[in-house]
């Protein structure tokens, strides 16, 4: 029996529009890879830093500025480099290039409904 797309699936445009209608929640990486938000933006930001930088959730949450402790997800996305999307809107600090094409992708496949402008004030 073939696997099933779903959130846990490599993420794929073609079958992202297939499979969910007006939604979506995903990270991109300073690659440009898109990957689902799986669980969660934050907790998949708060994992991918861990594990590049080899430490623990507490050690990172320890490293967590004054400044940022009610604005976590943005502290989040400046540490990894990472854009947090969803259908209509998107979190990050600084883009890659690699990025702002993978945001253009999914614009032109009316699965983010933000003109790139509006994403994007590069």
């Amino acid at each position: 029996m073939k696997d099933k797309y779903s959130v846990y699936s490599d993420f794929d445009i073609r079958k992202h529009k297939k499979h969910f209608t007006d939604h979506l929640e995903v990270i991109i990486h300073p690659d440009g890879s898109i990957h689902y938000a799986v669980p969660s933006h934050q907790e998949y930001l708060i994992r991918y830093i861990c594990e590049r930088r080899h430490i623990t959730r507490e050690e990172l949450e320890a490293k967590c500025p004054l400044d940022y402790y009610f604005n976590f997800m943005t502290w989040l996305c400046k540490e990894s480099g990472c854009v947090s999307v969803w259908s209509d809107m998107i979190q990050a600090v600084s883009f890659t290039r690699a990025q702002i094409k993978a945001l253009d992708q999914l614009r032109a496949a009316n699965v983010l409904h933000l003109a790139l402008m509006e994403a994007c004030p590069c």
